[in-house]
């Protein structure tokens, strides 16, 4: 992550990521699968459609609204 001075305003900053971050942010979503299926190696596939189903509903993601 970089860190600059916004040129337009030098009260904010302007956040970029670096070639080093990116690469570390790869190396994360790499992983996410393999933890997943250890956290959740105990539910069937099943199960693990109904969980995502509720935990989408609690989140709003998908739902229909009258």
């Amino acid at each position: 992550m970089r860190r600059e001075r916004n040129p337009h305003d030098r009260r904010s900053y302007a956040v970029t990521i670096t070639d080093g971050g990116r690469q570390r942010l790869a190396e994360a979503q790499e992983s996410v699968p393999a933890f997943l299926d250890d956290t959740f190696r105990a539910l069937t596939p099943d199960e693990r459609g109904q969980l995502a189903t509720l935990l989408g509903k609690l989140l709003g993601i998908g739902a229909v609204r009258p």
